[in-house]
């Protein structure tokens, strides 16, 4: 992941930070998504505790990857669990902090990489994540699972959200795109979340699992003249220029998986305990999204 955009200057996470409230889901997780993870965490603890006898005087331990608002707003409802943030951006830690719908969470905070920062060993009862894997290139996803693996502990669960190319994924041009989307009225946010990940599909190297947003900013580039959209259809405009502003830069590296490939890797060192396919994105054909429950094997 490159820390700082090469088109505006700014880091990366910034860029990111200042679109967020304008993202909707399955871009960040929704309120069914929030639910969906809590109510698989409450399995995990409930587990653990059989197992270790875990209380709100002895909590479960409970590892976030990055710093998803929506998770840890929920997990700071949760008596019975210690959470642990790790991510390389502390900045992007207090930022996201900014972002809780609930008062500042008692969390501790690890400054490091997800696969080689110090952490222990067969030591969490549960790891949550929402659509971290795609931040990293195969390999380096390879590497997380496994690591993930070797902290939690017997009987622990991932708890993951994961987006990948499925068979309900078409690879749609953007001007057919447009055609879809236009409409009388103003688009919501969501349509315009919706568009921006069918378009970025187009741009999907099968063979190396590299999605380009480049390849999504070049072709919106047609319709650009002078700082503004072109096309003769101002409603497609009004599209175009949305779905500018939340992509924008259009040089945040992005690796997608097919789904069976993906089942195929997990399965390497995870039993797929329960999983979750969000169905409101079917009717867009773009990228399936899927909580999945794992337990170590």
């Amino acid at each position: 992941m490159t820390d700082r955009s090469t088109t505006t200057g700014q880091p990366a996470w910034q860029s990111m930070l200042q679109r967020w409230a304008k993202y909707a889901p399955p871009g960040r997780p929704s309120p069914l998504d929030v639910e969906n993870f809590r109510d698989r965490l409450l399995l995990a603890v409930e587990q653990a505790a059989d197992r270790t006898g875990a209380t709100p005087e002895r909590p479960a331990q409970v590892l976030v990857l990055g710093a998803t608002p929506e998770l840890r707003s929920m997990l700071a409802g949760l008596p019975q669990v210690r959470v642990t943030l790790i991510d390389y951006l502390l900045p992007m830690l207090q930022a996201m902090t900014e972002l809780l719908t609930t008062p500042a969470p008692d969390e501790t905070w690890v400054k490091g990489d997800w696969i080689t920062a110090p952490l222990p060993e067969r030591y969490f009862d549960a790891v949550l994540s929402d659509l971290v894997l795609a931040n990293l290139p195969h390999e380096r996803q390879r590497a997380l699972v496994e690591r993930v693996h070797r902290l939690l502990k017997p009987g622990g669960r991932w708890i993951n959200r994961i987006d990948c190319v499925d068979e309900n994924s078409r690879f749609l041009e953007l001007e057919e795109l447009l055609e879809r989307y236009v409409s009388d009225e103003p688009p919501t946010q969501s349509d315009i979340c919706f568009l921006r990940c069918a378009a970025g599909l187009r741009h999907w190297d099968q063979e190396t699992g590299f999605q380009s947003w480049g390849g999504l900013g070049e072709a919106m580039e047609r319709y650009r003249e002078d700082g503004r959209f072109t096309h003769p259809d101002p409603r497609a405009n009004r599209l175009l220029e949305a779905v500018w502003e939340i992509t924008e830069p259009f040089d945040k590296p992005y690796w997608l998986r097919e789904k069976s490939a993906l089942d195929d890797m997990l399965k390497h060192w995870f039993s797929i305990e329960h999983e979750i396919r969000d169905d409101a994105v079917v009717p867009h054909h773009e990228r399936g999204y899927y909580l999945y429950d794992l337990k170590p094997q």
